[in-house]
């Protein structure tokens, strides 16, 4: 499934759009592109 993370880091907010079974596999995912990085939302995308 598509799941879109939203992330923080230095003053900036950004989306990742990853492909992940779960939540908290897309928010790995995320993190490990991003490492320094903060997650502020993780949601499902349906189209």
């Amino acid at each position: 499934m598509k799941i879109k993370v939203t992330l923080y880091v230095a003053g900036k907010v950004f989306d990742e759009v990853v492909q992940a079974r779960n939540y908290a596999d897309a928010r790995l995912t995320a993190l490990a592109r991003n490492p320094t990085a903060r997650v502020v939302s993780v949601t499902a995308v349906f189209n």
